[in-house]
């Protein structure tokens, strides 16, 4: 890794966790041998008695703190579920730091993702071209031109799998996307998609959480990056492997997913910076496709999802995912 002894990361960083205790522990340990000198920890509340015991188990990983660290917690009584859970969490990280890395339960970094985001976030600090500082790169086998340990993306969406940002980016956000209709009406949008695939399904994608069909938090973040023509920093190293793909997982449940891989390795320093801050529209479109874009079939399932009684969310939709897990299918 050629990280020597010397680094200490001063960075805040927000853990985010609810009711799963074996992927939470993972990212805890990492955070752990990492050290910070701050530590916000926040955790939603159950939605039922029954989920009471879980929540308590994640939230007790606190008392395990035992290295030095300004510890703050949040720890909410009622549950406010996915979209407003994750996001309230966040937006009372960025009330109290200035900037700071977020890592939810199931993501779980390499060491050198820690030292990245930190320097990545004092290099960038008033640049305010630069949005968000990603540590998941599920194409880290981008066979073009690398030009440094990084690039700069503008075309990805959802799935933030440990990240680092700043309050000057944040205060754009807005859970609700009260903006997303005039944007999406207006003549300026469409020049901005690298294809008609990544136009027609980044519509989609933002009515169904607009319209609260889709519960996300993360989408909302995207759009701000649109509207004010932010870069998003992409490592040429994957540094974090999503361990949450599974039955208990939201939108991470098929384990055959493409982005289920474990690719996480640790990067080499000191970090080259690339000689031109210009977006990688190709490795952009490429991701895209791979990773991201709908197939035909897709469409034609999240149709019929939506036809049904609740939509993709409802009870009965639920059911069928259930039968499906349950019986391997």
């Amino acid at each position: 890794m050629g990280n020597g002894t010397s680094f200490q990361l001063t960075t805040p960083v927000l853990l985010i966790g609810f009711n799963r205790i074996g992927p939470l522990r993972q990212v805890f340990e990492a955070i752990r041998a990492a050290r910070p000198t701050k530590l916000y920890f926040a955790c939603d509340g159950p939605r039922n008695e029954g989920e009471r015991a879980r929540c308590e188990e994640v939230r007790a990983l606190a008392r395990e703190v035992d290295w030095p660290c300004e510890l703050h917690t949040r720890f909410n009584e009622r549950n406010l579920g996915l979209r407003k859970g994750v996001s309230s969490a966040i937006a009372w990280f960025f009330e109290n730091v200035e900037e700071g890395i977020v890592l939810e339960d199931d993501t779980l970094p390499v060491p050198s993702f820690f030292r990245f985001a930190q320097e990545m976030l004092e290099h960038y600090r008033n640049d305010e071209r630069i949005w968000v500082v990603m540590g998941n790169n599920l194409m880290e086998d981008w066979p073009g031109e690398k030009d440094g340990s990084y690039y700069f993306s503008s075309h990805g969406y959802g799935a933030p799998w440990g990240w680092a940002s700043w309050r000057r980016v944040w205060k754009y956000y807005d859970v609700d996307m009260k903006q997303w209709p005039a944007l999406k009406a207006s003549p300026f949008l469409k020049d901005f998609f690298l294809s008609e695939g990544e136009e027609r399904d980044v519509h989609a994608m933002f009515d169904r959480v607009h319209e609260g069909r889709m519960n996300s938090w993360s989408y909302q973040l995207d759009i701000t990056r649109i509207m004010n023509h932010g870069l998003n920093i992409l490592p040429n190293t994957n540094l974090i492997d999503n361990v949450g793909f599974g039955d208990d997982g939201t939108h991470t449940v098929s384990l055959s997913d493409p982005r289920n891989k474990r690719t996480a390795t640790e990067m080499t320093f000191p970090v080259v910076h690339p000689r031109f801050i210009m977006l990688d529209a190709r490795r952009d479109k490429l991701y895209f496709e791979k990773y991201i874009g709908s197939t035909p079939k897709e469409r034609l399932k999240q149709r019929v999802k939506e036809l049904l009684p609740g939509g993709s969310q409802g009870a009965l939709m639920k059911g069928i995912s259930q039968v499906k897990r349950k019986f391997g299918s």
